[in-house]
């Protein structure tokens, strides 16, 4: 993603991703007591119900991805499928019916018992994916690049399809078709985004970045954040959770690391490929370089405003679309979908609240949206400063602690 925009959100994203368990299931284990322990690349979290398993965000940290029999029990539809999707696509199958964990797993004095085939839900939903993968393959030529139906494309937040429409129903408009606008080229539109949010030359005389503010969550909880970003690629944050403590992470241009209450290490694979996209101070500068084989695609609506979407696919099974503001040329969204055998999974940021601080633009509220709502959250900063004193330790991992001293026999 990008510095102001993307790439500090890909930091922030790495932080929730222990944060939004840990806490979301210190409040869940009042209603719903605790169960099955999740890692996620010793990111432990606690789950309770499906408002605390992984976030999206969270299972992409993942590494060493096996197919999800080899890990979970009793696996017989979704053979075949990467273990970090197991979760993300339980909670597309959750949302698209409004239901939660319960309506199909058995949870025993408040142990999850994902194995087990007690509820006649569970066998159903096992023969709608059949009956989904088999419309599917046999429809290819039908379906073209929408992939296909899902869950969600009948169900709309409902146990039972609605099969008839409501009446009275709206009269069709019955306007004639206006003639589409020609689209203006990438490098047309990215470099109006450059010319928004300050040009260049303003960009490139900033060496640092202070940002404090705070996330909440979905359930209210507010987290004091502070994030420190030096020119050209380091970074570190500061996240003060209310029972877990505080937790650190940043990358010095060349370790990234992590610490919090669970001890601290040094990140490798995905997560040191993600921290190091979110160092690079002047990202925004270079999207094409962030995102190779970007190109306009089409012109939606955010909101009231209409806005140019640029896509490029960032994985093999992963598209990012970026949609820019077509009057005033400021990013207003990003949008990342994830393909899985099930469903294309969505996932939202959206840009809020754009301030000139030293002769740039920068958002001061990002809100994210993921397909379970209890997820989200929105950060809001109230403050941001540019070259500010910053000792270049700050983006170091801490040093141990000292070795314990031997009592003396």
């Amino acid at each position: 993603m990008k510095k102001s925009n993307l790439k500090l959100l890909a930091l922030v994203l790495f932080m929730l991703a222990s944060v939004l368990g840990m806490i979301s299931n210190s409040h869940a284990k009042k209603s719903h007591g605790a169960a099955a322990a999740i890692s996620t690349d010793g990111l432990e979290q606690t789950s309770t119900s499906s408002s605390n398993l992984p976030s999206l965000a969270t299972v992409r940290l993942q590494q060493g991805d096996k197919p999800a029999e080899q890990v979970r029990k009793n696996i017989q539809v979704l053979k075949g499928l990467p273990d970090s999707q197991v979760i993300p696509v339980m909670k597309f199958m959750a949302a698209s019916l409004g239901v939660n964990c319960a309506f199909c797993h058995v949870n025993t004095g408040g142990n999850w018992e994902f194995e087990k085939d007690d509820k006649p839900t569970k066998i159903t939903a096992r023969k709608m994916m059949l009956m989904q993968f088999g419309i599917n393959k046999d429809n290819k030529d039908m379906f073209g690049g929408t992939g296909g139906i899902t869950c969600y494309t009948c169900h709309r937040g409902h146990t039972e399809p609605q099969v008839m429409p409501v009446l009275p129903l709206t009269a069709p408009a019955g306007e004639a078709a206006k003639a589409a606008e020609p689209l203006p080229t990438t490098d047309q539109v990215l470099e109006k985004y450059i010319q928004a949010i300050g040009g260049k030359a303003a960009y490139e005389k900033l060496k640092n970045r202070s940002m404090k503010g705070t996330q909440i969550l979905a359930d209210g909880t507010s987290i004091p954040l502070e994030t420190y970003q030096a020119s050209p690629d380091k970074v570190t944050s500061i996240l003060t959770t209310p029972k877990q403590g505080v937790m650190l992470s940043g990358y010095n241009g060349k370790v990234g690391w992590v610490k919090n209450q669970r001890g601290q290490r040094e990140l490798s694979g995905g997560q040191l490929a993600q921290m190091k996209r979110a160092a690079d101070f002047y990202g925004d500068l270079k999207l094409k370089e962030i995102y190779p084989g970007l190109e306009i695609v089409d012109r939606e609506k955010v909101g009231d405003r209409d806005a140019y979407v640029l896509a490029a696919q960032t994985a093999p099974n992963r598209i990012e679309k970026l949609y820019f503001d077509a009057q005033t040329g400021l990013l207003l969204r990003i949008v990342t979908i994830t393909q899985t055998m099930l469903a294309s999974i969505p996932e939202q940021t959206d840009f809020e609240d754009y301030r000139e601080v030293d002769g740039v633009k920068l958002p001061f509220t990002y809100r994210q949206s993921y397909i379970d709502a209890r997820d989200g959250w929105t950060r809001k900063y109230t403050e941001i400063k540019h070259n500010v004193a910053l000792d270049d330790s700050k983006f170091n991992p801490p040093p141990p602690p000292p070795a314990a001293t031997p009592t003396p026999k």
